[in-house]
């Protein structure tokens, strides 16, 4: 191999390895910052929708929640939400990285291009798994949990009215699934649009280079 080519071997390699990068920063930024932002414990109390939720339905029903118990189930709840969202990263950079790395950019001024056919595609297989796996959480930890939370000595009529309030809330139709499932396409299409357009610039920068240095002349 002669010089132009380890030249045009290593600008090669540049260009892919900052389209990886890309794609890593992009979705870790997607994951770590945006939606985990959602899932997070708030800075106050007040901003916790969940407990602010859980004690709203106590207070209707007026009874006396045991907080320390509510207190660890919620944060148990909120770990298991990001542990999922790292597999949920995993998964986004996995597949944009095969992506990637199927074109061959030994063709003629073949670039990598990730398209939103592309990301469609991803973002169904990343939203079944949210959705199945956000209420498999809530389910177990927040609902099935709450003999731990409401008090033992009111009656069952009151019981089934509390738990009827919180399926209500955070059950597969309540309104915290619905709006973490809308917030959370949000923060993937705004993301999903800068990858686009940063994957796009890269290339345009790539091509131009090749076409125009002097080295590969």
């Amino acid at each position: 191999m002669n010089e132009l080519e380890i030249l045009k071997q290593q600008h090669i390699l540049n260009y892919r390895n900052a389209v990886l990068t890309i794609i890593k920063n992009n979705t870790n930024s997607l994951i770590d910052d945006d939606i985990c932002s959602l899932i997070k414990i708030p800075p106050l109390d007040s901003m916790d929708q969940i407990k602010v939720k859980l004690l709203a339905i106590a207070k209707k029903n007026n009874i006396i929640l045991q907080s320390n118990n509510m207190n660890k189930i919620v944060v148990e709840c909120r770990e298991k939400l990001v542990a999922l969202m790292n597999k949920i990263k995993k998964l986004r950079m996995d597949d944009l990285i095969n992506l990637a790395n199927q074109f061959n950019l030994e063709e003629e001024n073949q670039v990598i291009k990730v398209t939103k056919k592309d990301l469609a595609v991803i973002n169904k297989k990343i939203k079944r798994e949210l959705k199945n796996n956000i209420n498999i959480i809530l389910q177990s930890i927040i609902i099935d949990k709450m003999e731990l939370i409401i008090p033992e000595d009111i009656s069952e009529n009151s019981k089934g009215k509390i738990l009827n309030d919180v399926i209500k809330f955070v059950g597969s139709k309540g309104s915290y699934q619905k709006q973490l499932l809308e917030n959370i396409d949000f923060k993937i299409l705004v993301k999903d649009t800068t990858l686009i357009n940063g994957i796009k610039e890269q290339s345009e920068r790539y091509i131009f280079t090749k076409n125009n240095s002097r080295l590969f002349n």
